[in-house]
């Protein structure tokens, strides 16, 4: 039986529903999976002085593992009727449901109310960039931190 909580779907579910809501807009797979990692390590983009989870040295190689347990997530989500995907001629996007929603404004932990305060910050700062320019501003980060 596998009791992991951190680094699994269920865990980016909820920062997904969470991110989804702050949004309110339809976004794709590639800018969920970023927001959701600048969130998380904010310190490192300059968004916030102390990032989410704290301090990760390994934090930059999380992407690629981070954007396959998103897409696995948001799988989830659609099925349970919380995410809403639409297909366009752009790809897929990915918006909150009405049931999103209220799970969202149901989550009052300070955890949830940071995450969100800190994803509208987030979406401030980044929300005028490509998803290839939030790619970008990502790789820069991570080797900016390789050389500290």
């Amino acid at each position: 039986m596998n009791n992991r909580l951190f680094n699994t779907p269920f865990e980016l579910s909820l920062h997904v529903v969470l991110l989804l809501d702050v949004a309110n807009a339809e976004i794709t797979l590639d800018r969920i999976t970023a927001y959701d990692f600048i969130t998380i390590y904010c310190e490192d983009f300059g968004v916030a002085d102390k990032s989410l989870n704290g301090e990760n040295g390994f934090a930059f190689s999380e992407l690629s593992a981070r954007r396959s347990l998103t897409k696995t997530a948001i799988k989830n989500l659609v099925v349970d009727g919380l995410v809403i995907a639409t297909d366009d001629e752009t790809g897929i996007l990915y918006s909150v449901s009405e049931s999103g929603r209220n799970m969202s404004e149901g989550f009052q932990s300070e955890y949830a109310k940071r995450y969100k305060e800190l994803m509208r910050l987030v979406i401030e700062k980044y929300g005028n960039y490509s998803d290839v320019q939030l790619f970008n501003e990502i790789s820069r980060q991570s080797t900016k931190s390789l050389r500290r």
